[in-house]
């Protein structure tokens, strides 16, 4: 009896325990079902087992469960075709283009090829704007231009379609542009550009009310040059000449204009020339079209000239020049055309002559007196330095009482003394004789001097001075002193 009571209390304490045990698994499961599942998962094994238990896991893996491999490539980045490429500008050494915007586009890349002389396309601009300036180009040339939008996305940049731009630069303004003659006929050239297809020639004159029109279409860009012949003596033509290239079948690639202005007739003066005291001495045939004459020297025939002086007279000595060196000279009449006064320029030609430090083929020393009829003028010169310079007066220009020209000297000196001659007698403060009756000195019943007084109110063959001028001469020379005159 005792030993049954005992087994069956230890049977109900063990039934006891197994209900406990049942109790706390059932509610731990409940409260967080996720924990459960994990736990699950993480005991399960990293590699199967050899032979598979009763208990083995399903062949298909969970749905939470990750993908066995990633994908081969990432989904594609749509971008946008560039449309309606456009040549917004006119210029020989740059283009620029516009288009359409790409709606998404980080940017747009620019290609370029010179389709002159290649078929190659390299990167030239690439641009955050729908329009992009290439510049450093040549003139008159074919360029290429594919334009193509782009997206950056995660660190990468995947390009849209291009689209295609056939254009080219202006043609290059002409360059060389020069006077051939102005005489019975007009004639001018150029330098050849080989990349033109011809010349447009543009001419305005009294029969255009001084519009430029279209003149003259020269086809063959190796004629570089246009002579008109439908021209008046005395009346002004002005010319442009405009290269222009052809491409893709009718779009025409002009220049700029550059201009050109004659007037008929005004043309090279034949100019001769001496040389005395280290001066050359010019003189030319007027021109009755001409309002004044530019000078030029230098010491190239064909280059290098610089300008020198102008005039309106037929005349010109010119400065002290090196002595035993070939100057060349450039005599260019010109006009102030019309009520603007538009400097208008003829044609010119070339005269060369030796500098000589003599004169009338006599030696000079460094001091002496100089004179020019022409230009009414007198220098003194001491150990070759300037000391004096003055307008004179010298013989009536009527063929009687010319001053004499040549190489003389100082043959008399006088202090307040009368000059006589048939019906005159005149008091001068200085005198200084050269040749016979003819001397320096001066003319207090002047009070002008210089000009083209002389012809017609000349003196009687003396070099009439200014009273201070004289002075100054007369104390700082003496008898022997040279004294050169010279048309």
């Amino acid at each position: 009896m005792k030993k049954t009571r005992k087994f069956l209390a230890v049977l109900l304490s063990a039934m006891i325990a197994v209900s406990a045990v049942s109790a706390v698994s059932f509610s731990a499961a409940e409260q967080d079902p996720q924990v459960a599942a994990t736990e699950a998962v993480t005991q399960e094994p990293t590699q199967a087992p050899t032979e598979a238990p009763t208990t083995q896991a399903p062949t298909e893996a969970p749905t939470t469960q990750a993908p066995t491999q990633a994908p081969t490539t990432e989904p594609a980045v749509q971008v946008g075709a560039v449309k309606n490429v456009e040549k917004t500008s006119f210029e020989p050494g740059y283009i620029t283009l516009k288009w359409d915007k790409v709606a998404g586009a980080t940017g747009y890349n620019v290609y370029i090829c010179n389709r002159d002389d290649s078929t190659t396309f390299s990167k030239a601009a690439t641009v955050t704007s729908n329009t992009a300036t290439i510049k450093n180009l040549k003139h008159t040339t074919q360029y290429w231009f594919r334009v193509a939008a782009y997206v950056t996305k995660d660190g990468k940049t995947y390009e849209g379609e291009a689209a295609l731009k056939k254009t080219a630069t202006q043609a290059g303004t002409v360059t060389g542009l020069d006077m051939v003659r102005s005489s019975s006929v007009i004639q001018f050239d150029w330098n050849r550009n080989s990349k033109a297809t011809g010349y447009k020639i543009y001419r305005a004159c009294s029969k255009t009310d001084a519009e430029y029109v279209l003149y003259k279409t020269i086809t063959d860009n190796k004629v570089t040059s246009f002579t008109d012949t439908d021209v008046e003596d005395g009346r002004a033509y002005y010319y442009s000449v405009r290269p222009y290239r052809i491409l893709y079948g009718d779009a025409i690639y002009h220049a700029y204009h550059k201009t050109i202005k004659f007037i008929c007739g005004m043309c090279s003066p034949s100019t001769s020339s001496t040389s005395f005291v280290s001066r050359a001495n010019l003189s030319w045939r007027h021109n009755r079209w001409a309002t004044g004459y530019d000078i030029y020297y230098s010491t190239d025939r064909y280059k290098n000239f610089k300008y020198l002086d102008s005039t309106t007279e037929n005349f010109f000595n010119t400065v002290r020049l090196t002595p035993g060196t070939k100057y060349y000279f450039r005599i260019q009449p010109y006009k102030l055309n019309g009520a603007s006064r538009t400097k208008v320029v003829g044609t010119w030609g070339v005269e060369g002559r030796t500098i000589t430090s003599g004169a009338y083929g006599q030696s000079v020393g460094g001091t002496y007196i100089e004179i020019s009829i022409k230009q009414q003028y007198m220098w003194l010169y001491i150990d070759r330095k300037l000391v004096c310079e003055t307008d004179v007066v010298t013989g009536n220009d009527d063929g009687y009482c010319n001053t004499p020209t040549g190489y003389f000297s100082i043959t008399s000196r006088a202090r307040n003394t009368y000059l006589n001659g048939p019906g005159y007698s005149s008091f001068v403060n200085y005198w200084m004789g050269f040749y016979g009756g003819c001397g320096i000195h001066d003319a207090s019943w002047r009070s002008s001097y210089g000009g083209k007084i002389y012809k017609g109110n000349g003196s009687h063959g003396c070099v009439n001075t200014p009273y201070s001028k004289v002075q100054k001469i007369y104390n700082n020379t003496g008898y022997g002193t040279p004294v050169i005159v010279y048309d």
